[in-house]
């Protein structure tokens, strides 16, 4: 049965009132705000709070000795929602909730509120069809390419990087805390098991060149440090650690997942406090550091190694140390015809195309306004 549909309007307008694909949608209910409520004439680049998100307490029970099976997790994780509505710290400032670390910029939750709906667009379930069996995960895909290009309203990580003012930079680390989140939130796993093993594998590598390329512009500003105006800096990079920890069991390796060594020095050079991160952040940064050594030492035993290297990771400049633009031209170059868009957005398929592919051979999306279609109102229960 497809998840029911409703216009995004008013107060509740990012509500989820039953659970759908997403793992924490029940209770997380995008902590019951709109990016209208969210944003307003509010200052964008704020620091507000979120609730904990359920990929935390999943990690850290996969960690413990406690293992909680799934109802039981889920059960756990109401309880721990609900004591947080109780402190009625959603979408606050973080200035009057100095001891809570899940901080975020109100642009970067308006970003990841926006992504999340936006990937619900992309799965043929939440309309009762069927199109083929990756359509959802190349809907993802998608969906990483605009985070990365501007080729909708967004505002995109490629334009920001080139302006190198102080709302530029603010912009830019919107955009990747938003991405690292949704990664973990319901979008990360899907995109990994696409068929293109190739395609996930270089998108891997430019999601991790673009935080690494992040942390630089925040270095040079200055703010790469415990007491930055950037509150979440330790969060977001744990956070993408965390999505990224266990590439290697997907095939994704070498160049493409050689950044994570890079975000674990950043974290350790700038002395930030694991405690900071993800629950789990201690255990990720000691894994990864001791797999980058191990792997260091098969590259020093290795003798076919040979010089020369010409892979996007070894064409950096001073202002751009990473290579960003040689990794994103690359990917241009051999992944997509078009990047980005919304081919796989069902939303802006014609109503012939939707009917076609329903199970009941019909529209499911008839009684839903043109407009709201157009303006991506349209939200699921």
């Amino acid at each position: 049965m497809p998840a029911s549909k409703r216009q995004k309007t008013g107060k509740d307008s990012s509500v989820s009132t039953r659970k759908d694909n997403s793992e924490s949608s029940n209770t997380h209910k995008d902590h019951a705000a709109s990016n209208e409520e969210c944003l307003g004439q509010k200052p964008p680049y704020e620091y507000i709070c979120f609730f904990r998100p359920f990929f935390d307490l999943k990690a850290e029970n996969w960690e413990s000795d406690d293992d909680l099976d799934g109802d039981e997790l889920f059960d756990e994780y109401r309880k721990q929602f609900n004591e947080q509505e109780e402190k009625d710290i959603a979408l606050k400032p973080a200035a009057d909730h100095k001891d809570w670390k899940w901080v975020i910029m109100r642009e970067g939750w308006k970003i990841f509120c926006d992504y999340k709906r936006r990937a619900k667009y992309c799965n043929p379930d939440n309309f009762g069809m069927y199109i083929y069996n990756d359509w959802y995960s190349w809907g993802l895909l998608e969906l990483i390419e605009n985070f990365m290009f501007d080729l909708s309203k967004m505002l995109a990580f490629d334009k920001e990087f080139r302006k190198g003012t102080e709302i530029s930079r603010n912009q830019m680390w919107a955009i990747i805390s938003a991405l690292g989140l949704w990664l973990n939130d319901g979008g990360g796993d899907a995109f990994i098991q696409n068929e293109d093993g190739d395609k996930v594998r270089a998108q891997t590598g430019l999601v991790g060149c673009a935080l690494l390329t992040a942390l630089d512009a925040l270095e040079r500003a200055g703010e790469l440090k415990p007491d930055s105006k950037f509150l979440d800096l330790p969060l977001v990079i744990s956070i993408f650690l965390e999505w990224a920890h266990n590439l290697d069991d997907y095939g994704i390796d070498g160049d493409n997942a050689s950044w994570r060594s890079d975000a674990v020095d950043y974290f350790k050079k700038a002395k930030f406090d694991p405690e900071k991160g993800v629950s789990v952040t201690a255990k990720r940064l000691h894994d990864l550091d001791r797999a980058n050594q191990e792997e260091e030492e098969e590259e020093d035993d290795d003798d076919d190694d040979e010089p020369g290297d010409s892979s996007a990771a070894h064409r950096g400049s001073k202002k751009d140390p990473w290579g960003w633009k040689a990794h994103l031209k690359d990917f241009k170059r051999m992944h997509t015809v078009k990047m980005g868009g919304t081919q796989y957005d069902i939303t802006k398929m014609s109503k012939k195309e939707r009917a076609r592919y329903a199970f009941d051979g019909k529209d499911p999306l008839a009684d839903v306004p043109a407009h709201a279609l157009k303006e991506g109102l349209l939200d699921f229960e």
